[in-house]
This record gives structure tokens, C-alpha cells and sequence, in this order.
């Protein structure tokens, strides 16, 4: 064919002719294998930065666990503290109004339990004690006191003692003993261990209610004999349940009445009994969990007055 009479080219003449690859002739042969071990060491570079980024996010993970567990340690030693200090409080309290009780006995010749009270004994314990309240088949058997603004025993006892559990206290701007004007206002904590006024804030259940059907509440001059007339859940802004006096008798209804539209429980002749009645006694005690914005009061009339000397 015509291609293959052209003469082949010498090789001198192709050699001379052709361009060199550098860096990447076949000639030079380990330069492939700098290239590669070049490639090789900018991987492992990499896959050694990966390792310290891991390494890294696991330490800060680590870190994290152990402040978060920390920090849970601390919670459960606060909340055991906080139990254990409530606890050895509520003991306390018990023994303190144990000893106290130790003044009061029933007197069952007549039959219906009334209690009787060493005043001279219980004025020894604290001067600041008027009054003791007892309610039959609960747990309320309690020295009152009043002190000289309502946040003196808001946190102590009688004896002035620090204490969560506090006292029974009549109002401070009311006239001691109590039951003198037309509404006397007692107040009580209810605790978590159902003491102190838990039962009246109990009451606020109708059938709670209906099983508490007297209340007692002693002077050294009078025992009061009185019934349950309805129990209200209040806004703690409701002032008039610490007032004393309202005026006439109308007056003294007139805030009943108004009470009466917040009650949760109440007696089947409230009616009549709330309009003929002239004194009450209230009882007072914070309504909810903390913080507790609502006032369970409890609303007694008189059924018996019996004077010391009878």
C-alpha cells in the first residue's frame, strides 16, 4: 500500500521528536511512588484529625455526662436533706403539742367528750396562749395563740421555738380570746403530713364536710360548742374572712351571703342558720399545693355556750 512504502522514522529522530512527560515518564518510576506515598500520608493526616475531632466530641460528651450526673447528685442529697429536715420537724412539732395536750382532758360525764383545760399550766408554757381548739374524731386538739403581728407564730410554737408546722394562731388585731365580736378568725397550717388544719381544708369535700359536725373552741371563761355552716375557697386577697366586726346584723349576713358564693361544701339548713346567726367562728388554712394562692375558711356557728363555773 502507499503507507507502507513511507520509510518508518529512525528512532533517534522520534526520540528527539517527542516531548517528556516530567515528573511521570515510565523512565523515572519511583516518582509514582512519591506521588502515592504523598497521597497516603495526607490520608492518614486526615483520618488522624477525624480521630482527635472524635476523641475531642466524646470528651466534651464525657464532660457533660459528669456534670449533668453532678448536678443530679446534688438534687437527690437537696431533696433528701429537705425530707429528712421536714421529717425531723414534724416530729417536733408532734412531741412539742403531745406535751401540751397533757393539759387538756375529755370530760365524759355528760356524754359528749367536752374538754377541759388547765389554763393555769398552759399559761406557764406561753403567756401568748387564749384559746385551745379541739374538733372530735380528728386530729385538731390545739393551744391558740396571738401574737403581736400574724407572722410570730407563722413558723414557730407556742414556746417560741422555730417551726415549720408554726401554731394555731387567733388574728392578731382581734380581741383575745376570741368570740367576742362577730367573726373570730383562727388560722392553721395544713401539712403534708395531715396535721395542724389539714382536716379543714378536707372539708372543702362535701362529704368531708358532713362528717365533721363539731367544733370546740375553750376560753378560760366559755366553752363553745359549734357546728360546721359551709366551707369556702377563697383568693387570698379576700380580707373581710379576717374582719372582726361588719356593723348590724344585716351587715354581718351581707358578708355571708357573699362568703357563701365560693362555698365547696355545706351544712343542708344553711340557710335558715345563716341568717339567724350573730357570731362565727372562722377557720383559716392555705387551700392547694405551694405556692398556694387560695384560702380554705370554714364558717361556725354557735350551738352552746358553757361558762367555766357550770
Amino acid at each position: 500500500s502507499r503507507h507502507a512504502a513511507v520509510p518508518p522514522r529512525s528512532s533517534a529522530r522520534r526520540d528527539a521528536a517527542s516531548p517528556r512527560a516530567v515528573g511521570i515518564s515510565p523512565a523515572h518510576p519511583t516518582n509514582s511512588r512519591y506521588a502515592r506515598s504523598g497521597q497516603r500520608g495526607r490520608s492518614n493526616a486526615h483520618k488522624r484529625g477525624q480521630r482527635r475531632a472524635t476523641q475531642s466530641r466524646r470528651s466534651s460528651r464525657d464532660i457533660v455526662s459528669k456534670v449533668l450526673i453532678g448536678v443530679g447528685a446534688i438534687l437527690l442529697l437537696a431533696a433528701a436533706w429537705i425530707f429528712i429536715s421536714a421529717q425531723i420537724g414534724y416530729h417536733k412539732a408532734h412531741v412539742a403539742y403531745d406535751e401540751l395536750s397533757q393539759y387538756v382532758t375529755l370530760d365524759d360525764s355528760t356524754g359528749d367528750g367536752v374538754p377541759v383545760v388547765d389554763w393555769e399550766a398552759l399559761a406557764k408554757e406561753s403567756e401568748d396562749i387564749v384559746a385551745w381548739i379541739y374538733v372530735p374524731n380528728t386530729d385538731i386538739s390545739f393551744p391558740v395563740v396571738q401574737g403581736d403581728t400574724n407572722d410570730q407564730y407563722l413558723r414557730a410554737l407556742p414556746d417560741g421555738t422555730w417551726n415549720e408546722s408554726g401554731s394555731i394562731m387567733l388574728d392578731c388585731d382581734q380581741q383575745a380570746p376570741g368570740m367576742v365580736g362577730q367573726q373570730t378568725t383562727v388560722y392553721g397550717h395544713h401539712m403534708s403530713d395531715g396535721s395542724m388544719f389539714d382536716p379543714i381544708e378536707n372539708t372543702l369535700d362535701q362529704a368531708k364536710f358532713d362528717e365533721m359536725t363539731t367544733v370546740y373552741y375553750l376560753t378560760p371563761e366559755t366553752t363553745y360548742k359549734l357546728s360546721p355552716l359551709f366551707t369556702s375557697r377563697v383568693p387570698e386577697t379576700y380580707v373581710e374572712a379576717r374582719q372582726e366586726t361588719f356593723g348590724d346584723h344585716d351587715a354581718l349576713v351581707a358578708y355571708l351571703e357573699d362568703l357563701r358564693t365560693y362555698a365547696k361544701a355545706q351544712a343542708s339548713d344553711v340557710d335558715g342558720r345563716l341568717a339567724s346567726t350573730d357570731r362565727v367562728l372562722a377557720l383559716v388554712t392555705c387551700s392547694g399545693l405551694a405556692p398556694a394562692d387560695h384560702r380554705a375558711v370554714m364558717i361556725c356557728t354557735v350551738v352552746e355556750e358553757i361558762s367555766a363555773a357550770q
